[in-house]
């Protein structure tokens, strides 16, 4: 579907839909919306890979959203991508029209599955200049095909493990169609077909922990499991697979019950063994060439009447694994093994991978990642295909079809979803993946917030959210990124996104995921009730935030926040970082650190280097702020806020350890109205100007 590797400069093309049938429904009011996204794409005429039905195209919308576009490759758009595309014969015409069923018949298994994490994206079906067309995701990825020679080798060919993980990745994905009313056969497997997912694990990093991220494409070949009739066999096309790793019966027509056959997940058995086959001894098992089928006149006589070349282990402890593949390679289709006892028995040989391992699909302890609405609709949305391929020679108006300059019917589901994708897509909106902050819940942020914190690296984190778009394509975090709440005082103020695996969790378990502040404040008050000569610790501001400063906050917020560990100066007047020490907090106030980073001791006069220790020590800066460039000497205009509407002088927790040991009282630092972080201290108790509480929380 797609390749990372570069690609030199390519012609681009105007395609202009003529209609569009859509994989989920539109509300009625944002048609003008989705038409704008599907209708008028750029499309790239070199990024392209044959597929069994056609070839595959990559474009762009007037939004810059990337999409895959499958067309037929006997297409007249090809003349307008620069190929030769003669007049068709009378012969040529009808096998037109049969491919344009075949391309309907791989639309609806698209549907079946375009909501299944190993399946691509499918947003539509339409029509440019008469041909059709379908439009999917644009995978960012490497095909098994070109991620072979990354694996860890043993002599010719892959360790057994990997080759083990290989299989496992593939036949879980399969596994999870089990969930459907109609499971799936791919019918055409091969590494070209297999795709690993980069858009948010490397394929190195998939590599070196084995554990991959699988997307099966090039559904052209595709049946449902179960039932007696498909489009394609009642249009006449008997499409068939990759040669080299294809079961024998997907290789012929001329023996008994060959359509029933065809349809048994044991034909994706075999072609997965002949792939894990190739992988671990380095050639296919008949030492067939992938791509030269003319040197062989009948694979099917070949892979019947001869038995594959016994596959030899590397060293004795492989001998189970060598027999498990060649199981799966025997001529009857009832003696090999079905998917589910493949699967099993390659973890056997697959690394443990304690929680990240591949699970079980389908079993009631392991849920697989199927979102039942979307199910229910994209079933809908599949068994309309059927019908409107029946009436393709009629060109009939569908329920769901956009036709430039017309009106369209009225439809029914899922209501305002085209409104709330704001140009992105209506699948990647039902695996919960919203357009900015604000749109989002707090329950959905906290579930972005546990994959961020579950992630293997840093880097793994930030591709997690940027998929979710709390942080931009550099990797940033979006300037504003706030979402709206209402506190129960009745003032509205804005949770601003400032970290990502920023803050250590009380509770010893890692980072929090997502850590916010509000970006105005929730009230007004002192640090203290009475002259302090202690620290932050003992401060009445520290305790309020904890019980009634969190009572400001709405329910739903509220009962998601997890404490963090807070460094803070707990004593006061102080010459050392010896001051400083840890302590729980739920909300939280920043510290000077956090909001502009390190001073280095030159930045103080020379009595006072200290205070670099005990300022440093306090913590580290947000990634907001230091993408904002606040500096500890100047004014910042990012960090003025406001109390009530007006410009305020707000909190720290950042004790002023000199100015509290001349005076013989705390001191605290706040940042001043112009966004001063190093404002002059003030007491805690009796600030010389009225100072508000802008605090900070995790989720």
């Amino acid at each position: 579907m797609a390749d990372t590797t570069p690609q030199s400069d390519s012609t681009t093309v105007l395609f202009q839909l003529e209609s569009f049938d859509t994989a989920a429904p539109v509300n009625p009011a944002d048609e003008e919306l989705a038409k704008r996204r599907f209708m008028t794409l750029m499309v790239k005429a070199d990024r392209s890979s044959h597929g069994n039905t056609g070839l595959v195209l990559q474009a762009h919308n007037t939004s810059n959203e990337r999409f895959a576009v499958k067309v037929l490759a006997d297409n007249t758009l090809m003349r307008a991508l620069g190929t030769n595309t003669p007049s068709r014969t009378a012969d040529e015409s009808a096998m037109h029209l049969a491919n344009t069923a075949a391309l309907f018949e791989e639309y609806r298994n698209l549907c079946r599955v375009s909501h299944l994490r190993g399946f691509p994206h499918v947003y539509g079906y339409g029509t440019c200049q008469g041909e059709p067309l379908i439009l999917m995701e644009w995978i960012e990825g490497t095909s098994l095909d070109k991620a072979a020679s990354m694996l860890p080798h043993d002599g010719e060919g892959v360790t057994c493990a990997a080759a083990a993980s290989v299989g496992c990745a593939v036949l879980g994905t399969l596994l999870s169609t089990q969930n459907l009313e109609t499971p799936l056969v791919h019918r055409d497997l091969s590494p070209a077909n297999i795709m690993f997912r980069t858009n948010e694990l490397g394929i190195d990093e998939q590599v070196q922990a084995l554990a991959f991220k699988p997307c099966l494409v090039d559904m052209g070949s595709s049946v449902p499991a179960l039932g007696s009739d498909t489009l394609t066999q009642r249009a006449d096309i008997w499409r068939y697979a990759t040669p080299a790793y294809a079961a024998p019966e997907m290789l012929t027509r001329d023996i008994p019950n060959i359509a029933e056959l065809r349809r048994s997940p044991s034909v994706d058995v075999y072609a997965i063994a002949s792939i894990l086959y190739e992988l671990y001894s380095g050639h296919t098992p008949f030492r067939a060439a992938r791509h030269q089928a003319h040197e062989v006149s009948s694979y099917y006589l070949l892979k019947t009447q001869n038995e594959p070349e016994p596959l030899v282990a590397h060293k004795g402890d492989d001998q189970a694994f060598a027999d498990l593949i060649m199981s799966c390679l025997v001529t009857d289709q009832a003696s090999r093994p079905s998917e589910r006892e493949f699967y099993e028995g390659l973890l056997a040989f697959a690394p443990d991978l304690g929680e990240s391992a591949v699970s079980t699909p389908g079993l009631s302890n392991q849920p697989i990642n199927i979102d039942a609405g979307a199910h229910l609709k994209v079933d809908v949305a599949g068994d309309r295909a059927r019908a409107l391929l029946e009436q393709a020679r009629r060109d009939a108006m569908t329920r769901r079809r956009f036709i430039i300059g017309g009106v369209a019917a009225a439809v029914v589901g899922l209501g305002a979803i085209g409104a709330a994708t704001h140009g992105f897509g209506i699948p990647d909106y039902l695996d919960g993946i919203r357009s900015s902050l604000d749109d989002y819940t707090w329950d959905q942020l906290q579930e972005i917030s546990l994959k961020i914190k579950a992630a293997k690296s840093n880097a793994e984190a930030r591709k997690i959210a940027k998929r979710y778009h709390l942080l931009d394509d550099g990797g940033h975090i979006p300037y504003p990124c706030t979402k709206r709440v209402t506190l129960t005082n009745g003032l509205e103020v804005g949770a601003q996104l400032v970290g990502i695996r920023h803050d250590e969790l009380l509770d010893g378990t890692g980072k929090a995921g997502l850590t916010f502040m509000f970006d105005a404040g929730i009230a007004e008050r002192d640090a203290a009730a009475q002259p302090l000569s202690a620290g932050w610790a003992d401060c009445e501001l520290r305790e309020w935030l904890d019980s009634d400063g969190l009572k400001l906050l709405p329910n739903e917020l509220r009962a998601l926040i997890k404490s963090v560990k807070k460094i803070s100066n707990n004593v006061g007047a102080a010459r050392s970082a010896s001051c400083l020490s840890e302590l729980p907090a739920t909300l939280w106030l920043p510290a000077m650190v956090e909001l502009c980073g390190n001073q280095p001791p030159e930045s103080f006069t020379e009595d006072f280097h200290y205070l670099a220790d005990i300022y440093n020590g306090e913590g580290r800066e947000y990634q907001l702020f230091r993408e904002l460039k606040v500096s500890p000497y100047t004014t910042n205009e990012t960090l003025v806020r406001q109390w009530k509407g007006k410009d305020a002088c707000w909190w720290e927790r950042t004790a002023s350890p000199d100015t509290s040991e001349s005076e013989g009282t705390l001191y605290m630092n706040r940042v001043g109205y112009d966004g001063d972080v190093f404002s002059y201290a003030t007491l805690a108790s009796k600030p010389d100007k009225r100072t508000c509480v802008i605090p900070g929380f995790c989720i």
